[in-house]
């Protein structure tokens, strides 16, 4: 009779040839591998994964085990994938994404909006010094522009407001010039009504500001829908324009500074619809910069549209201890149904499991980047 031991003595036989065969099969993969990357083709083929799995399931001699076979079939097929991407990975040099470049030392700094907006704020709180002659931008994109032509060094701007959520022409603006994160700061919001010194908010009949101010104020506007909320460059510029327009009949979303700097009156104070309402700003620079303080890690990636995958992607990083903080997801620009995932998470690209982390996301990903290594900074309550 048969007992126990007898079995597991046939299963180590069993296994034996498995591994076997196993290792021959990922020596093949990675000769696929070389070879799609030489004539540049495609690591996933969705139609010829299928075929292989529905004809391996024909040698099934019973259906008894047909969905273990399946998920059998898929698993190999997962692995191989994982072999082609690590020769891919080899070939773009992964080690290269972890080039560290010293601070830029005395730094010329920009920031966006006019004198008294929140990311100049932001920028004084964060460098500590004021900058020597720090410049402004009126856009988002001319900042990066200004960063990739040498205008200046770093440049802050907002990213994600806790009432809002992300600012996402950012993150697209972020992955279009390929710039890397320094360091980030947060700043309490409290957005003003300001006008004309002398105005009454009888008088306004329209309200610029950066949408972000309306989008942080909507509760307020409820009650003044008569009045035109004309979106513009930003909350400090809109301060600006309505000091030099001199009319009584406009209104700007400010900061109180902005206001004291314009010579501008608040018409209704704090009138954003979350009291704790804050703005995290990032600092952002050419050249990727990390030291031993360093303690999160940004990410941008795209995946193979399979289903699973980015669940596959994720549990990594419970198998690694590493906290995830955040994950937005952008679509790609001109490709439908694709997206960029931005990833935020707790660590330091010197840690191993942090490492370890960032080479699988790598080899899974179709697009990968480092977006930076920096200090998190803390929220002032």
């Amino acid at each position: 009779m048969t007992d126990l031991e007898d079995y597991r003595k046939e299963l180590d036989v069993i296994d034996q040839e498995l591994v076997a065969l196993f290792e021959k099969r990922m020596h093949i993969s990675q000769a696929i591998g070389n070879y799609k990357l030489v004539h540049d083709l495609p690591i996933f083929d969705e139609g010829r994964e299928q075929r292989v799995v529905e004809k391996n399931l024909t040698n099934l001699k019973s259906e008894e085990f047909a969905v273990q076979t399946h998920h059998f079939l898929d698993t190999i097929m997962d692995l191989s994938k994982e072999v082609q991407k690590d020769v891919r990975a080899a070939a773009n040099d992964y080690e290269q994404i972890f080039a560290i470049h010293e601070p830029k030392l005395p730094a010329q700094i920009g920031y966006f909006g006019e004198t008294g907006s929140f990311c100049e704020e932001a920028m004084l709180a964060y460098f500590k010094e004021a900058p020597r002659d720090p410049k402004n931008y009126h856009t988002f994109e001319s900042l990066f522009v200004g960063i990739q032509n040498g205008e200046i060094d770093y440049g802050v701007l907002p990213v994600e407001n806790s009432s809002t959520g992300a600012i996402s022409q950012v993150l697209d603006l972020l992955y279009k010039y390929g710039l890397s994160i320094v360091g980030e700061q947060y700043i309490k919001i409290e957005q003003h009504l300001i006008g004309l010194k002398g105005t009454g908010l009888d008088q306004i009949e329209e309200v610029y500001s950066h949408p972000q101010g309306f989008q942080q104020s909507t509760d307020y506007f409820k009650n003044h829908e008569q009045w035109r909320q004309i979106p513009f460059h930003s909350t400090s510029d809109s301060a600006k324009m309505v000091k030099d327009s001199g009319d009584a009949h406009k209104g700007a979303i400010a900061s109180r500074r902005a206001a004291q700097i314009h010579g501008l009156s608040i018409l209704a104070e704090s009138i954003q619809n979350q009291s704790e309402n804050t703005t995290r700003f990032i600092i952002v620079g050419k050249d990727l910069e990390s030291n031993p303080r360093c303690n999160k890690v940004s990410v941008v990636f795209s995946l193979d549209n399979q289903a699973g995958t980015l669940f596959k992607l994720l549990r990594h990083f419970a198998r690694y201890h590493i906290n995830l903080i955040k994950i937005e997801s952008r679509p790609v620009e001109g490709e439908k149904w694709e997206y960029l995932l931005y990833l935020d998470f707790e660590g330091n690209i010197a840690d191993e499991n942090v490492h370890e982390a960032l080479r699988f996301i790598h080899r899974s990903s179709v697009y990968f980047r480092l977006l930076g290594c920096y200090k998190a900074a803390t929220e002032n309550k």
